[in-house]
């Protein structure tokens, strides 16, 4: 009884070795299939911004007219506001030296408002009848066809992008459609990230802040729009030598 005691026991043993090594076994060969497998495709996500240009006036003086509201198209040289120059127009017909009159001409030309950007105006400041001052911004204007994103990259994944790498865009307002996007800069030094980017525990992590130039032929895409971006990459890139 006591042998046949011994052999019951032994035979558990053996069974409990065999599970072991399978599982073992198991985990091995999931692991290695775990490695081998390519890495899921780089993402990110920012909100889109839009590169706004200044508009104001050369001198002060009070607005008589101003052909600009929020949303109008712009042309780069366009007029789209004058100033009250009564006198100075006086000065030009008054004088009689031509190097005078081209002077307060040139001077005249302070008056006048023209748009130095082709693009759409995002902001107005001023209105007419209002005194503005020389530099006061009057309006912005913006090209809403190149819009601007930062993304931020945590350091382990900077590897896998340089300048110039192109990227996949997406909004939820339109779930079928991306847009195409090109990285411009990179940051040379690492920050905390933005406190309006990741929850609190990923705001610990150090990250790049990653330029990208947003492509917006038909102006589709909004300024302040949450957006996700995919990297073109196909994996770690070597290092090159420096």
């Amino acid at each position: 009884m006591a042998q046949s005691g011994r052999h019951g026991r032994g035979r558990h043993i053996l069974a409990a070795g065999l599970l072991v090594a399978v599982g073992v076994t198991i985990w091995l060969a999931w692991s290695v299939r775990a490695g081998s497998q390519a890495p899921g495709p780089l993402t990110a996500s920012g909100t889109i911004e839009a590169d706004e240009t200044m508009l104001s006036f050369e001198a002060p003086g009070r607005i008589i007219s101003l052909a600009i509201d929020e949303g109008r198209a712009v042309s780069s040289g366009e007029v789209i506001g004058r100033l009250d120059d009564t006198l100075i127009q006086l000065q030009v017909r008054q004088s009689s030296e031509p190097a005078t009159r081209q002077q307060l001409e040139l001077q005249a030309e302070r008056f006048t408002l023209r748009s130095p950007t082709t693009g759409v105006v995002t902001r107005l400041f001023a209105h007419v009848g209002e005194v503005v001052s020389a530099g006061q911004p009057v309006a912005t204007a913006a090209d809403l066809r190149k819009l601007k994103l930062v993304l931020y990259l945590r350091e382990q994944d900077l590897g896998l992008v340089r300048v110039g790498d192109r990227l996949a865009i997406r909004a939820d307002p339109f779930p079928s459609r991306s847009f195409a996007a090109t990285v411009t800069s990179i940051n040379s030094r690492a920050e905390f990230t933005p406190r309006n980017v990741q929850t609190q525990r990923d705001r610990l992590n150090l990250v790049f802040g990653v330029r990208v130039e947003v492509e917006n032929p038909d102006q589709a895409l909004k300024a302040g729009m949450p957006v996700d971006a995919t990297f073109e990459v196909a994996g770690e890139r070597p290092q090159v030598p420096r």
